[in-house]
């Protein structure tokens, strides 16, 4: 039988020793299990130096490379938990640099620093000449606005009385849109006019009047208070605000600052919401009406790399990230042509009949009756219908029209749109006068049959009181005098169209 010595012999050399490595260390001897006869004479025999086992002096340097080939170096083991640690935040430094701390007043944003007593503040101011324009609407036009004409349109009488040449422009560009304390104004865009010096002109006319852009920028989150502090100081001589949904959002997101901040609140001034006079004046012609869609299709500019605003957040975090002044660029531009695009607007609101369109023109002939302009708002329905305003214009003077009183001009109206459209809603009102002031009651309950826009029971009402009417009138007998007699004469409906041959409009209203 082949002996285990000899079996090991003709395995070869171990896998170490082929890498070149430090041979295992030796094997511990074996446990004395017991005397024997062989064992008795191995333990009174001195023990011979075995030719394989090394001295004890040099066995402990060969065990120092067995321990490092099992080390995390050569990957004979896994490593510890404190050893991976280690690794990674080593790798952690190595790879995040300190981000550069933007400094608006020294790259490409158009900012200068001031020192507050709050803190830096980065604001950046330019003039524009009295001459500029927005597309085809000059800004000078918004210096010389009619108050009283801003207070019917935008129906707050407050605004009447203000100076609008102290009126301040306002525009914020914030962290969201869902407003409350986590959103911020980063930046603030501000225009006023100023009159500039007087008798500065070779004519003694002031040579540098026109409109100061401000704008404010946030460079850092926390530095909020130079900025706001400022904005008070611009509302405290301003006489009024025009912002763009600025009564929804940005005056209470401003408000909410304040607080946030331990600042005094602003001022409390007229506003003149300019989204609420563009949905009124625009609605028939415009679908969308957005600032950038007015200054399209009502001033006739078109912006050109323009910054979509759902990513102006994003350009904001990129600049807060890394302070990369060049994501902040197309911003403050944005934010720059939506204030002047105000400035426009109101140049234009402020004098309507000489700027805009005769659909729009009826807008404002519409919104003025709401606001009890009647006379003015006749003359601008006039002036739309005969600049071609169509269905649009004619409802709007029949609106008028039947709101002063003038029942025939407001009945020629209404059935020339009543040939133009199909429109439920101008039956209505063609029954009602057909009924109270023609007391044409066949014609009435023709137009009632077609349909009135009304309610199913108003509806059923109404026609069963035309029917009856009708009734009436074909039973009217001739008495021989020659006098008609009223075979229903002792219906209250009869009594009552007898004694009112002409209803008021409250009355019609309330059918």
């Amino acid at each position: 039988m082949t002996s285990f010595k000899s079996k090991l012999a003709r395995l070869g050399p171990l896998p170490a020793e082929r890498r070149g490595a430090a041979p295992l260390a030796p094997a511990p001897a074996p446990l004395d299990r017991g005397p024997s006869v062989d064992g008795a004479r191995a333990h009174d025999a001195p023990a011979a130096p075995s030719p394989e086992a090394p001295p004890p002096s040099e066995a402990a340097p060969q065990a120092a490379p067995a321990v490092s080939a099992a080390s995390p170096s050569t990957g004979g083991a896994r490593p510890s938990l404190d050893e991976l640690r280690e690794r990674i935040s080593r790798i952690v430094a190595r790879g995040a640099p300190p981000t550069p701390r933007a400094d608006p007043a020294r790259g490409e944003l158009p900012f200068h620093v001031e020192q507050t007593p709050g803190g830096p503040l980065y604001a950046s101011r330019t003039r524009s000449l009295a001459a500029a324009r927005v597309g085809r609407a000059p800004l000078v036009a918004a210096r010389d606005a009619d108050p009283a004409m801003l207070a019917l349109l935008s129906l707050d009488p407050a605004l009447a009385g203000c100076d609008v040449r102290r009126a301040l422009f306002l525009d914020t560009e914030t962290t969201g849109l869902a407003g409350g304390t986590g959103t911020v104004p980063f930046l603030i865009g501000l225009a006023w006019f100023d009159p500039g010096a007087d008798s500065a002109g070779p004519l003694g006319e002031p040579s540098s009047d026109g409109f100061v852009m401000e704008q404010l920028l946030l460079r850092r989150l926390g530095e909020e208070e130079p900025i706001l502090r400022r904005l008070a100081e611009r509302l405290a001589d301003a006489s009024m605000i025009v912002t763009y949904n600025g009564k929804a959002f940005d005056m209470p997101l401003l408000r909410t600052r304040y607080v946030m901040n331990r600042l005094p609140p602003p001022p409390e001034l007229p506003h003149l919401d300019l989204v609420h006079v563009a949905r009124r004046i625009h609605k028939a012609r415009l679908k969308s009406r957005t600032l950038i869609a007015l200054e399209h299709d009502v001033l006739g500019r078109v912006r050109v790399g323009d910054v979509p605003g759902g990513e102006i957040v994003a350009c904001y975090a990129h600049f807060l990230r890394t302070g990369d002044e060049e994501a902040l660029l197309g911003v403050v531009e944005h934010n720059a042509a939506d204030v002047l695009a105000m400035v426009a607007l109101v140049g234009l609101y402020g004098e309507p009949l000489g700027s805009l369109a005769a659909d729009d023109l009826a807008g404002v002939a519409a919104t003025l009756r709401r606001a009890g302009a009647l006379e003015r708002a006749a003359e601008l329905a006039d002036a739309a219908v005969e600049r071609g305003g169509g269905a649009v214009a004619r409802r709007a003077r029949g609106d008028i029209a039947k709101a002063r009183g003038d029942k025939a001009r407001a009945l020629a109206d209404y059935e020339a749109l009543a040939a133009e459209i199909d429109d439920a809603s101008v039956r209505l009102e063609l029954a009602k006068l057909y009924e109270h002031h023609v007391r044409a009651f066949a014609r009435a309950l023709e137009l009632a049959d077609q349909g009135t826009a009304e309610p199913e029971p108003a509806q059923a009402r109404r026609r069963a009181r035309l029917q009856r009417k009708v009734d009436r009138s074909a039973a009217v007998l001739t008495l021989p005098f020659g006098g008609p007699v009223d075979a229903g004469a002792g219906d209250p409906d009869s009594a009552r169209s007898r004694s009112e041959p002409a209803a008021a409009p409250q009355r019609e209203g309330e059918e």
